[in-house]
C-alpha cells in the first residue's frame, strides 16, 4: 500500500514506522519537526426523495470517476479547504446535477476507506456527512462533472450496486426515518409527504 515518504514542507524522507508513542494518524518529521497529522476528509452527500404513486424514491447519481465507478452513490463530493458542509452541498449538487438545494438538514454521518491505489494510506478515510434536503419539485436534473446519470428509484427497493458502506447504512437509516415519519403522519391523521 502507498505512503507519504517524504515531509511536505522540509522533503527530508520520514521512517518506515512512527517513533514509539507517536499515533499512526501522525507523520512526524525527523529533520524539521513539522507534525503532519491525517484526518478523515470531509464529504457531504444529499438525500432527496419523492413521492412517486404514493412510494418514496431516492435520488442517486452513477459515479462516472474511480473508486466504484459505475456504482450508484449520492449527489454530492469533497469540501473545499475551509468550506462549511452546506456550502459544500450546495457547491456540489450545482456542479453536479445543476440544481439549488432547499432546506439542508443534517441526517447522519459515516466513515469509509476510499479503496484507491494512489491514495496514499494515511489519506483513505472519508467522513461522509448526510443532508435531508429539497430541490424544486419540476428541477430538470442534467448529469454533468464526474456524474453519469442521474435516476429516482423506489426507497424500498435501491439498486445493489451502491458505493460505500456507509451509503448502504444511510439508505437503511433513510427507510426507517420514512416509515417511522408515515407511521406518525398516518396517526396524527395527516398525509405523508416526501422532501429529503
Amino acid at each position: 500500500m502507498k505512503r507519504y515518504s517524504h515531509c511536505p514542507v522540509c522533503g527530508a524522507p520520514y521512517g518506515e514506522t512512527a517513533p514509539p508513542g507517536v499515533p499512526s494518524s501522525l507523520l512526524l518529521c525527523h529533520s524539521c519537526g513539522f507534525h503532519f497529522w491525517q484526518n478523515s476528509k470531509p464529504a457531504v452527500g444529499a438525500l432527496m426523495t419523492r413521492m412517486r404513486s404514493g412510494r418514496p424514491e431516492i435520488l442517486l447519481s452513477r459515479r462516472g470517476i474511480e473508486p466504484c465507478k459505475g456504482m450508484w452513490d449520492f449527489p454530492g463530493g469533497f469540501l473545499s479547504n475551509g468550506e462549511s458542509p452546506e456550502e459544500g452541498l450546495a457547491r456540489e449538487l450545482q456542479e453536479e446535477l445543476n440544481v439549488q438545494v432547499r432546506r439542508p438538514r443534517l441526517f447522519s454521518l459515516g466513515i469509509d476507506e476510499y479503496p484507491s491505489d494512489d491514495v496514499a494510506e494515511e489519506a483513505r478515510f472519508v467522513l461522509s456527512i448526510f443532508y435531508r434536503c429539497e430541490i424544486e419539485w419540476d428541477a430538470k436534473l442534467t448529469a454533468r462533472d464526474d456524474v453519469a446519470e442521474v435516476r429516482w428509484f423506489p426507497l424500498e427497493h435501491p439498486p445493489a450496486e451502491i458505493a460505500f458502506p456507509s451509503n448502504v447504512r444511510t439508505l437503511r437509516d433513510l427507510l426507517r426515518a420514512r416509515n417511522e415519519e408515515s407511521a406518525r403522519d398516518r396517526a396524527s391523521g395527516r398525509r405523508g409527504r416526501m422532501s429529503g
